[in-house]
């Protein structure tokens, strides 16, 4: 006769923690950021992104360390066409003195995200084989192209219409070996794990967010340096690119159905077709959201 497995009465409430020792450790967070933490080193706040502070690499290490946390890693490697490749990643934190495991958190990247899958194409000079010192002669000078010395060019120049030059069309084109990016990936899945894995095992998703850091390269925007003013480093930002309040609505939509930021974050990259969301881009993914999750959803299943 088969035996059953004994049931066991097990009282939740007595293994619960306290409500005055969570407050405790939300203290401690709290704490170590005031006096550990530097912003922009190890949070920061990004522009067009919310108040809430993000948890960078260094500040999720520091966690780890004040609540003695040891991640371990579960990496499963998917290859692509193209020769692109895929990682995602299961970050598990054990507490290093009671050997028990206390979170868990997920995290992938892949070579097919924009910042990795495409580069600039500049023009080259036909005489020195140099790429990016082609730049366009001033009209007061003679136009036409110039191999532009102070860019490392060798001064060589070409009128207007030479075929040499302006069959040369620039702009963006695939890597032609994705391998170079192979292990940068692998890193930033890996972070993206251990950051996820220490939010969820401290509770503290309501003091950070995460991944929100890797959101620039994907919308356009950069968050200024640490300890300068905004005002001082802004750059001019291209009118093309999605603007803040386009990248809040897109957050906002797929917050509303059901997708985490790394979720959000995959579909915009799933939809864009260059490096950066752009404008146009940004109002036709927002028109037409519940169908483009569909599409993506069909094709990441």
């Amino acid at each position: 006769m088969e035996m059953l497995p004994e049931v066991r009465q097990v009282n939740f409430e007595e293994m619960a923690m306290t409500a005055e020792t969570i407050r405790r450790q939300v203290n401690l967070i709290q704490e170590v950021m005031e006096r550990v933490m530097q912003k922009d080193v190890h949070y920061g706040v990004i522009p067009g992104c919310g108040t809430k502070p993000t948890l960078l690499k260094p500040g999720a290490e520091k966690l780890s360390t004040t609540f003695r946390f040891a991640p371990s890693y579960k990496i499963t490697k998917t290859e692509a066409p193209g020769g692109h490749r895929e990682y995602e990643i299961i970050c598990t934190l054990t507490h290093i003195t009671t050997s028990l495991i206390v979170g868990q958190g997920v995290g992938s990247c892949s070579t097919m995200e924009g910042k990795y899958r495409f580069r600039n194409s500049d023009r080259v000079c036909p005489e020195c084989s140099k790429s990016g010192t082609i730049i366009k002669g001033r009209e007061e000078y003679g136009g036409g192209w110039i191999c532009f010395a102070k860019k490392g060019g060798c001064g060589a120049k070409w009128k207007d219409g030479d075929k040499a030059i302006e069959s040369q069309q620039p702009g963006k084109e695939e890597h032609d070996n994705p391998a170079d990016y192979y292990n940068t990936v692998l890193k930033m899945a890996k972070k993206r794990a251990h950051v996820d894995a220490v939010l969820t095992a401290t509770a503290a998703s309501d003091i950070f967010t995460q991944d929100i850091e890797d959101m620039p390269e994907v919308f356009g925007s950069h968050p200024a340096p640490a300890n300068t003013s905004p005002l001082k480093t802004e750059k001019k930002v291209d009118p093309d690119i999605s603007t803040k309040k386009q990248q809040g609505v897109i957050f906002n939509l797929g917050k509303d159905a059901g997708l985490s930021t790394e979720q959000t974050i995959k579909l915009v990259m799933f939809f864009k077709e260059g490096e950066k969301l752009m404008a146009k881009e940004a109002d036709e993914l927002i028109e037409n959201f519940p169908q483009v999750l569909a599409n993506w959803k069909e094709v990441s299943t």
